[in-house]
């Protein structure tokens, strides 16, 4: 595929998660799709590897907390054969009134126009002080 038609996915991808359609999002991933998250995994529970299907188990619980969905904003986008690097901002706000909005660098790799492997850099500390 493209670098165009990587960006366009990324693009797409990051879009569903405004409307929380994880379905869209998870049929969009490879079946051997893996989200690493960087962070150390005894002090936060989302850093480490996560598989597509813990993903979605991830995905669910945070959207039972969210009031609506979380928009992933892209501001800007680099890609280079199979790789998209994508610079994020999210907002959101949780059922209780919380307001979450943090900034990502997602480094995305793609295979057969699907999302393989995702690295995502973020601040873990704002997430669990919004998150628990």
């Amino acid at each position: 595929m493209s670098t165009v038609q990587n960006k366009r996915i990324v693009e797409a991808f990051c879009g569903h998660f405004a409307h929380a359609r994880i379905g869209e999002v998870l049929a969009m991933m490879h079946e051997d799709a893996t989200w690493w998250v960087n962070g150390k995994p005894h002090l936060f529970a989302g850093a480490g590897i996560k598989t597509r299907a813990e993903m979605a188990g991830i995905w669910q619980g945070l959207y039972a907390v969210l009031d609506g969905g979380l928009e992933m904003r892209i501001l800007s986008m680099i890609a280079e054969n199979d790789c998209v690097a994508a610079e994020v901002r999210s907002y959101a706000t949780t059922k209780r009134g919380a307001v979450y909005e943090n900034d990502y660098h997602l480094l995305f790799r793609l295979a057969d126009g699907k999302i393989l492997q995702v690295k995502e850099y973020t601040d873990l500390m704002h997430a669990k002080e919004v998150f628990g």
